[in-house]
């Protein structure tokens, strides 16, 4: 037998290892992932009863989940994953790895039912202890969208550039006229006829211009191709020009020395002309969705849509300033971080994403009533409170505090004499009633006239500061305050930030998930709550490679002579 070294690889090996040694001598992810995908019933396990057998999907989606337990989501990275691993392989037993493309459609299924795999999983992590039910966390984290914002125009912008597109069509238009020699056809026949031809010009022109790229490219980076860059390539184009002028209609009433000029502006025209198009389609689009939400309302001048993904929205991040982004929402037990609930929406704001974010937590888990739920400041709302209150949840919430001296939070409402103290020691009593008394006004002149502070404090009409008070509202966030600065308000909150923190940082690091791939929002709330499931999917893992005892249930169910039907 010759010496064995790293550096030889032409070595003899006699008695080769086999591949269930090296992935069945002890718990491995590959084992652990196969048991997984046999655990899960789903439906695109089934065998149609027509057509030539499928790709036996089993084995398939453990090899999925496998790739993306090792931060790998793309199609083809997928397969490459899955040639290039050993516990790929074992899973496989045998069996080719499809195409990207049948990886694709399975991914498509999987997206499919998430819901049910996502409920599935949970049950595992329950069946092995890893949810307490008795605390969690919600938190937010906005994600870049598959967009970028500079593709995004206001209501207000995108009117005025809608406006002066057409004044460039009606010019190029005219110009297109004082070209043509004789034309019997009306106005409006004319600019029919010239956009129908502009369209074909316009697709011509592209053509040739990617080609170009193309042969381009071919000689730069593809070092088997000898010579320099072919010019004589422009005879062809020249014939393909010619072709193109052939076909249009137009052009039997432009004399041979403007026809130059007339395929630049009907380029131009196509160009302006689908500008346009597009910008009228996103108007119709945003006005649409506005009245949607807010009815007959009418809609601001700064309301924004992007072209690229109209359902995300320009919001304010922590770290990369304004961008293109949706918001994404999840509820986590502070147990062992398990998230049991996800929410993706286009708002910024966060006080809009606990109730739906609740919602589809009792839909995945089970009821939250008595769970104590923590969050940041961003969540602290009446109408937060209110749903928490209604639902049985036991909600605390860090306060926004106000940095000015005289703020409303600095004055403090006694309840036994229905005034407010403010922070001099003057009290202020009800001065009016509004809206049917849900509402009232707080003042003291007297007081304010012989204030020292006067000026600061009561900048308002007349020198007297007066406090509104919404009845109903401001005594939930008041009771909320209380329960957040309490002994037991202080302890849940300061772990706020070790329980659903750590989440993020993860799915951020091990799934490099920076930025959304999928555009719209119904695809984008999935593949974010495809992350959530892998974040589940791995603490169940770590619970294989650390317990005896369930790696015995795994290796149980996927031994090695496992047959996958």
């Amino acid at each position: 037998m010759p010496y064995r070294t790293p550096a030889l690889r032409d070595q003899i090996i006699i008695l080769p290892e086999l591949l269930s040694e090296k992935v069945e001598s002890g718990p491995h992810a590959a084992r652990f992932f196969l048991y997984l995908a046999s655990a899960l019933e789903l439906n695109l396990y089934k065998v149609p009863r027509i057509g030539s057998p499928p790709y036996s999907r089993l084995p398939l989606v453990a090899v999925i989940f496998y790739s993306m337990y090792s931060g790998v989501y793309e199609n083809e990275n997928i397969v490459q994953f899955a040639e290039d691993s050993i516990g790929a392989q074992w899973i496989l037993n045998g069996m080719r790895m499809p195409s990207y493309k049948t990886v694709e459609r399975t991914i498509s299924d999987i997206l499919e039912e998430l819901d049910s795999i996502f409920v599935q999983v949970l049950d595992l992590c329950g069946e092995q202890d890893l949810i307490g039910g008795e605390r969690g966390y919600i938190d937010g984290v906005k994600v870049q969208a598959n967009a970028s914002k500079h593709k995004a125009m206001s209501y207000e912008y995108l009117g005025k550039k809608i406006a002066r597109g057409k004044d460039d069509l009606k010019e190029l238009f005219a110009v297109l006229r004082e070209i043509v020699d004789e034309c019997e056809l009306t106005e409006e026949e004319f600019q029919a006829a010239a956009t129908e031809d502009a369209g074909a010009v316009h697709k011509g022109l592209r053509k040739i211009h990617q080609n170009a790229l193309k042969e381009r490219q071919e000689q730069i980076f593809n070092r088997d191709i000898d010579g320099s860059l072919p010019h004589s390539e422009f005879s062809d184009e020249q014939a393909y020009i010619e072709e193109i002028k052939g076909k249009l209609n137009i052009f039997k009433n432009i004399g041979t020395e403007k026809h130059d000029v007339a395929m630049e502006t009907l380029n131009n025209i196509a160009f302006v002309g689908g500008r346009v198009s597009r910008m009228e389609e996103a108007k119709t689009e945003l006005e649409n969705k506005w009245k949607e939400c807010n009815g007959n309302k009418k809609i601001p001048e700064t309301q924004q849509i992007n072209f690229t993904d109209s359902d995300s929205g320009i919001m304010q991040t922590k770290h990369h300033g304004v961008q293109q982004c949706y918001n994404n929402f999840a509820i986590v037990d502070s147990k062992a971080n398990i998230i049991l609930g996800t929410h993706t929406s286009n708002n910024s704001s966060d006080q809009l994403g606990l109730k739906p974010c609740a919602e589809n937590t009792e839909a995945a888990y089970g009821s939250l009533r008595g769970y104590q739920l923590g969050g940041d400041a961003g969540f602290f709302s009446a109408s937060n409170i209110r749903y928490a209150i209604g639902k049985g949840i036991d909600f605390y919430a860090s306060f926004p505090e106000a940095k000015w001296t005289y703020a409303k939070d600095k004055f403090k409402y006694c309840y036994a004499t229905d005034t407010y103290i403010c922070p001099e020691g003057s009290s202020l009593a009800i001065e009016k009633s509004v809206k049917d008394g849900t509402v009232c006004l707080y003042s003291n002149e007297s007081a304010c006239y012989q204030c020292k502070s006067w000026k600061d404090c009561a900048k308002g009409k007349g020198g007297v500061r007066r406090i509104e008070r919404d009845m109903e509202n401001d005594k939930l966030r008041e009771e909320a305050r209380e329960k957040a600065v309490s002994e037991e308000g202080r302890e849940i909150l300061r772990l706020r930030k070790s329980v659903p923190e750590p989440v993020w940082g993860n799915i951020k690091t091990q799934d490099d998930f920076i930025q959304m791939h999928y555009r719209g929002i119904d695809k984008a709330s999935l593949e974010f709550k495809l992350h959530c499931l892998m974040q589940n999917i791995r603490k169940l893992a770590k619970v294989y490679f650390k317990s005896k005892s369930y790696q015995k249930t795994v290796h149980a169910e996927c031994g090695g002579s496992l047959q996958v039907a």
